[in-house]
């Protein structure tokens, strides 16, 4: 019902009441909440430090990421240090761009799939 006398008031160009909208998505509440990423974004540079509990698993992460550095375009930075792997992937533009995003999100993909195969 309320939807279709929204709809009603936009395709007919009357203004939307206030008290109406306000029904609809109460006050200090957001339609959607936003997926919080575990990457940390500088100006110009994502990082994030993955750590693992098993050496193999480490090692073929490891691997992955050498293959995928060969792959994109992207900058990629890896530091080793005891069980933690840190990804840094440097902005080769002013700001982070869609390159740099796009290979966050391949490289949590990647870490994923090496979880999956060498679960117990």
């Amino acid at each position: 019902m309320m939807l279709q006398m929204l709809m009603e008031n936009y395709l007919n160009n009357k203004p939307v009441e206030k008290q109406f909208t306000d029904k609809i998505i109460p006050k200090g509440e957001n339609p959607i909440e936003v997926k919080k990423s575990q990457w940390q974004t500088f100006e110009r540079k994502m990082q994030r430090v993955y750590t693992f509990k098993r050496t193999r698993t480490q090692e073929a992460f490891v691997v992955d990421i050498l293959k995928y550095k060969r792959e994109t375009d992207a900058e990629i930075e890896l530091r080793l240090k005891n069980d933690q792997v840190a990804i840094i992937i440097h902005a080769l533009s002013p700001q982070v761009s869609e390159i740099e995003t796009e290979a966050a999100r391949d490289i949590d993909k990647i870490r994923k799939d090496v979880a999956y195969y060498f679960a117990k």
